[in-house]
């Protein structure tokens, strides 16, 4: 199979499977992969981040990084060149299982999924995630800014399982974005405070070190 024949999705689901128990064991929770071609080569991008609250920082991707490279060189998945990149989820969190629609659940989302499309290729589709039961998620889509009320479109049922790739809305999460920024900047301000309060200590004061010595070797 060349690279351009390479069903991504499939080839996602593969890597998914093969490094989400190893970087578990590692203590890091795999969210998503995407693959996609960049620079004649497959580009493989793994979300991951650290599970319940905390959020992984850089160095954590990049020991996550480590461990999954070995392991995609060992398996020997793809065809042709690849290069691996490793991030946390960001703003834009991928969603990939039942659990992570159902815990966002009332927002925005937006997605690509095998419906039915009249040359086989995966549809797109945006809307508020209103129920995720038994599989099956319920969204309603987007209404043109022009429809009329009675025109919007009817809410969609799909299965979990024929999603290819989502992601929390980014438009709905702009106010999120800026209370994040403003929440880190002034713990960074907290932090920077608390290191000057812990850095102002009495220095020893300079003893005479009298007349200065001259260095005198005989010619």
């Amino acid at each position: 199979m060349t690279p351009e024949n390479v069903d991504r999705y499939a080839l996602a689901a593969r890597v998914h499977a093969l490094l989400a128990p190893e970087l578990a064991a590692e203590g890091w929770d795999l969210i998503d992969v995407r693959l996609f071609r960049g620079g004649g080569r497959l580009q493989v991008r793994l979300y991951v981040d650290l599970p319940g609250d905390r959020r992984i920082d850089l160095d954590g991707c990049a020991e996550a990084s480590r461990t999954a490279s070995m392991h995609l060189e060992e398996a020997d998945l793809f065809p042709g060149a690849w290069v691996l990149e490793v991030s946390s989820p960001g703003i834009r969190r991928p969603l990939r299982t039942e659990a992570h629609f159902a815990a966002v659940v009332g927002r925005d989302v937006e997605l690509k999924w095998r419906g039915e499309s009249d040359a086989g290729r995966p549809v797109n589709l945006r809307g508020r995630l209103e129920t995720v039961e038994d599989g099956l998620l319920t969204i309603a889509p987007v209404a043109p800014r022009d429809a009329d009320p009675d025109d919007r479109p009817a809410p969609v049922t799909l299965p979990v399982a024929d999603v290819l790739e989502a992601n929390l809305d980014h438009d709905f999460d702009a106010q999120a974005v800026i209370r994040e920024d403003r929440r880190r900047r002034k713990e960074d301000r907290r932090a920077r405070r608390a290191e000057r309060r812990g850095g102002k200590r009495s220095r020893p004061k300079k003893k005479d070190a009298g007349p200065a010595k001259t260095d005198e070797r005989d010619g």
